[in-house]
């Protein structure tokens, strides 16, 4: 088990994060025959390595067997064919990811989760208009207040950033101590050039994520693009230093990289998150912060390598 507040910077995931684990492992040594608790268990270490606490090596292998025992117990827990996309996704096996979303809508309609999952799926390659259909039901299904990030996110895909800032806005309000909902806004400030809001609302992200390297580099992006290049150094400096002691998904600091113009540190990151196929890599080709990335022909080359598939 995997002490994950000793090994990883920032405290607003890892201890729910943390507590999932332990809770899932208990109920799995009290019933080795809870597939619904191997479920839970796999997408808890998937959620590990989405958030950046631990490297593909150290969360998917784990939540694989996990979901992979969850199945073999029992074949219609939807929460396992959920897992099973993800890893998928991750995997960039289009078809076969969504194939088990689907699977996992058909074993559990009303389950939120199962409709947003497949709704990033969609997002990730380019159909936009089916993602945010996907979105809405998930929205309507869910009874949690931080649901409409979720929504938001995929408005982010979408490139439709006006209606992400008023949606997101009314959440801040709503749940004004939690760091996705200002992160999130902070990137949907940013793409409408509103670049001291951005800031504000990064900075107040950074404050309650008690420095979370993934939103931290989002602050150092918008640093970056508001032409306050100092600062975005500052923060790309920062990174660099955390990521030898500890794990930080490399598309994170080469967003940093790639608001200060440095091409080659940007590629150099894309290029090692290519081989470590990170989470952050799913979503390169509809990623807003890359558009204008898609004329270089590294990065064409890094798309294609991927294989995405159309989006006719």
């Amino acid at each position: 088990m995997v002490n994950i507040n000793q090994n990883f910077p920032g405290k607003i995931f890892c201890n729910p994060m943390e507590k999932e684990v332990l809770k899932f492992e208990q109920a799995i040594l009290r019933n080795p025959e809870d597939a619904s608790a191997f479920a839970g268990l796999a997408v808890s270490y998937i959620f590990l390595w989405c958030y950046g606490f631990l490297s593909r090596e150290d969360s998917i292998p784990k939540a694989k067997r996990a979901a992979m025992q969850a199945v073999k117990i029992n074949n219609k827990i939807g929460k396992a064919h959920t897992a099973l996309g993800i890893m998928k996704l991750s995997e960039w096996d289009w078809k076969g990811a969504e194939q088990e979303f689907k699977i996992a809508i058909k074993l559990s309609p009303e389950n939120p989760d199962a409709h947003h999952w497949y709704a990033l799926y969609l997002s990730a390659i380019g159909k936009h208009e089916q993602a945010l259909r996907s979105s809405r039901h998930s929205l309507s299904l869910s009874t949690v207040s931080y649901s409409d990030i979720g929504y938001g996110s995929i408005l982010y895909f979408a490139h439709q950033f006006d209606e992400m800032v008023e949606l997101l806005e009314e959440t801040v309000k709503k749940i004004p101590n939690y760091a996705p909902s200002f992160d999130w806004l902070g990137m949907a400030y940013l793409q409408l050039k509103q670049f001291d809001k951005s800031i504000e609302v990064y900075r107040r992200a950074v404050e309650l994520s008690d420095g979370l390297a993934e939103i931290k580099a989002g602050l150092g992006h918008a640093y970056g693009m508001a032409g306050r290049k100092d600062e975005a150094r500052k923060v790309l400096n920062e990174l660099n230093i955390l990521a030898e002691k500890y794990y930080i998904p490399p598309v994170q600091i080469a967003y940093v990289a790639a608001s200060l113009d440095e091409l080659d540190e940007t590629f150099e990151l894309l290029e090692k998150a290519f081989k470590e196929r990170t989470w952050d890599l799913v979503f390169i080709r509809e990623e807003p912060w890359f558009d204008d990335f898609h004329s270089h022909p590294r990065f064409a080359d890094l798309l294609k390598r991927i294989q995405f598939p159309g989006k006719e």
